[in-house]
């Protein structure tokens, strides 16, 4: 509008212009003929009329020419009106985008400051200096380094540096703000050195708020961390496997307990390199069936080291599918090595106090080991005797002599073969599994108690399934378990009076088709409060007994992959039951 104001007395300075003008043209002509006509020649007629014509043209033709000045004026005037209106608009325009332009940069949620090469503050944005905790004129003039923490203004100064030296360049960096109430803003910084018409240099920087992105990255970081630390001290790394591609992520101490470097690409191959020889086959096993089942699993193997040196690992994953459908494991191995040499000096304790054990239950049964070695060998002594009597006839009678011969040889295997069985229950022998029969270990442990059975007036009762499969055992050690549930089921039925004292063993084949061993007394049962503690150690109801014995039963049991219980009888009594499964592959 200032624009037309000033232009408008322009316009009307041409359109008086014209009218005097064009008056005085008028004038002009009216006092040239004025003066011919009175200072002239007396006028003729024709050339009278000849120059009234004339005038009468001159006039015409004024007329004529002030009416197309007249019209190029009007021509003119629209023409410069509108380019005033035009002007005006874009003026109006520029006057609203100023405007719309200062509100972006005032309420744009990202912060904005210019500085000089000095790093004064030329100007920032009232979002910028409200996010800062500051008001703008707390700003303005200052050193930006007002901002920074102390840390960071070397850095701060250091990245100003760098858009000076490359002037119209956009540089982009991270970092950290401080607030005027001492908080922590960190920003993505994009700044861009230009120069103004006054050839002074300036930095531009847009600030962006990551404060929440860092909290997280520095949460996730610390999460991670910790996590590591965790995976170190409890020396189980993490894996994933994604099936389709074969790739293989593992964690830092996945990489440490394999003995490898940080490496983004794992292959199987990488893996088998350190199995030990005599385990590959089984891991390879389990990870094509898992591929191909897209089950869970978890399998135990060993680490052969460059050293030579042997680890103990256990391997657990869990079976997912991602977001493209692909089927892929995430699963955790755990170095055991330290478990299994405490599980080998446990175990080999728990031999020791096993044959310990055994040692004190051939010592309760010493009268009755002399008896099953007596009678053979008081039968040997008969025999030979009847023999030299047989061989002193005359004619020596030869074929009673080669019987009785026949009869000192198997009371001589007798002897021996229960004196072998001692034997076998005293060493102290490493642990032997092989397929054997259940029902000969208990006919051979009643062979030992057998005279112990009789001393204490018992019927024993056998109940023998003879079609039993062979199972894969250690033949001491279930030897070890029949003998001492026998010799519990004595001791029970010892303060009997008033009933028969009975003993059940019993062989059968349970419903999850495992055998199972039962040994039933009649005696004085179980007591309530004592059934949750019966297999713990050193636990006991015998005043002179240790309480190792059902605990040692049971952990022979255990390590069999069976599982030993006791329960007290509808009536009188109670009963002992172990139960073990014929494939012992997995057994632990």
């Amino acid at each position: 509008m200032s624009v037309l104001m000033m232009r408008e007395p322009t316009i009307k300075s041409w359109r008086s212009a014209e009218q005097w003008l064009l008056g005085s043209m008028a004038l002009a002509l009216g006092a040239v003929a004025g003066i011919w006509l009175l200072v002239g020649p007396v006028p003729m007629a024709v050339p009278h009329f000849a120059a009234l014509a004339l005038l009468i043209a001159s006039l015409a033709a004024s007329l004529i020419l002030m009416g197309r000045v007249g019209r190029t004026r009007r021509q003119m005037e629209a023409m410069l009106r509108g380019r005033m209106s035009a002007e005006a608009h874009a003026i109006e325009t520029l006057r609203n985008s100023e405007a719309q332009w200062k509100e972006v940069f005032e309420h744009n949620p990202v912060m904005y400051f210019m500085v000089d090469a000095t790093g004064t503050v030329l100007s920032v944005n009232t979002f910028g200096a409200a996010q800062l905790g500051y008001s703008v004129s707390e700003l303005l003039g200052k050193s930006v380094l007002k901002v920074f923490p102390a840390e960071e203004q070397r850095a701060a100064q250091s990245n100003v540096a760098v858009c000076l030296e490359n002037i119209g360049q956009t540089h982009s960096w991270e970092i950290c703000k401080v607030r005027k109430d001492g908080s922590s803003l960190w920003v993505r910084e994009n700044a861009k050195a230009v120069r103004r018409l006054d050839n002074q240099l300036i930095v531009l920087i847009a600030c962006e708020d990551i404060t929440e992105r860092k909290e997280a990255e520095n949460a996730l970081r610390q999460s991670e961390m910790y996590l590591a630390e965790a995976q170190r001290l409890s020396r189980t790394g993490s894996f994933g496997w994604r099936v389709a591609s074969g790739e293989i992520i593992w964690s830092e101490e996945t990489f440490r307990m394999f003995g490898y470097d940080k490496d983004p690409s794992i292959k199987h191959a990488t893996i088998f390199q350190r199995v030990h020889p005599d385990d590959r086959a089984r891991v390879e096993q389990t990870i094509d069936r898992a591929s191909r089942d897209g089950k869970d699993f978890a399998h135990g193997y060993r680490l052969l080291m460059p050293d030579g040196s042997v680890k103990h690992v256990h391997a657990t994953a869990h079976a997912v599918t991602d977001a493209s459908g692909e089927m892929e494991f995430v699963g955790a191995v755990t170095d055991i090595t330290a478990r299994k040499r405490a599980e080998m000096k446990l175990h080999e304790a728990q031999a020791t106090l096993a044959h310990v054990t055994r040692v004190t239950a051939l010592g309760e049964l010493a009268a009755s080991i002399a008896h099953e070695v007596n009678q053979p060998l008081a039968a040997v002594v008969t025999n030979a005797a009847a023999c030299r009597r047989w061989l002193d006839r005359d004619p020596p009678d030869l074929k009673e002599a080669r019987g009785t011969l026949e009869s000192i040889i198997k009371d001589g295997n007798r002897a021996g073969e229960v004196i072998q069985r001692v034997r076998a229950l005293v060493n102290k022998a490493p642990d032997q599994k092989a397929p054997l029969n259940i029902n000969d270990v208990i006919n051979e442990v009643i062979s030992l108690v057998q005279h112990e059975l009789l001393n204490h007036r018992i019927w024993l009762r056998l109940e023998l399934s003879s079609d039993l499969p062979l199972v894969v055992a250690d033949r001491v050690q279930l030897q070890q378990v029949i003998l001492n549930l026998v010799i519990n089921g004595i001791e029970a039925m010892q303060p009997v009076m008033d009933r028969p004292r009975e003993l059940m063993i019993r062989t059968c084949q349970d419903e999850a088709r495992q055998i199972m061993v039962t040994v039933k007394d009649c005696g004085v049962g179980l007591a309530t409060e004592n059934a949750d503690r019966l297999f713990d150690a050193f636990f006991t109801t015998k005043s002179g007994g240790m309480g190792m014995g059902l605990s040692i039963c049971r952990s022979i049991v255990d390590a069999h992959g069976g599982r030993l219980s006791a329960s007290g009888n509808t009536g009188p009594g109670a009963t002992f039951s172990f139960t073990l499964p014929l494939d012992q592959e997995d057994a632990p």
